[in-house]
């Protein structure tokens, strides 16, 4: 079944949008769908979203980072497959928050608390429409 984990709106600033998923024990992997409607209309303008584990709720892991967008590129659709059930690819490591180069991390992630981050940047008329959804697998 698929879900909507953020919903389509126009953004011009950069954020983050908590993931209220029931059972996310028993998630063992899914696919996410980054679905750029509208971008900005300058080259410099840029959108990076990320899916993000937290064990505390606090400090917060990147597991998944779309491929950036640009500004002049126009609507964008990124997939990104992630399964838990495969070994780590790294089993140490400082927290990535916002800072991972795009990619997915396989393997058991923080489940405690999930959520999408995003950062825009540019000039002053930036703005992206955009939503993440989620198809995962139990």
């Amino acid at each position: 079944m698929v879900i909507t984990l953020l919903a389509s709106a126009a953004r011009t600033a950069s954020g983050t949008a908590a993931l209220a998923l029931p059972n996310v024990r028993t998630v063992r992997g899914g696919v996410f769908l980054l679905n750029v409607t509208a971008a900005a209309s300058l080259v410099g303008d840029t959108l990076d979203v990320y899916l993000q584990g937290s064990v505390d709720g606090t400090i917060f892991n990147d597991f998944a980072h779309f491929t950036q967008v640009l500004g002049n590129g126009g609507a964008k659709v990124y997939e990104a497959r992630w399964f838990r059930d495969m070994t780590p690819e790294t089993e140490l490591g400082a927290p990535a928050d916002k800072t991972m180069g795009a990619g997915v991390l396989q393997g058991p992630q923080a489940i405690t608390a999930w959520r999408v981050a995003w950062v825009i940047a540019g000039g002053a008329t930036k703005s992206f429409t955009f939503s993440v959804m989620a198809d995962l697998l139990r």
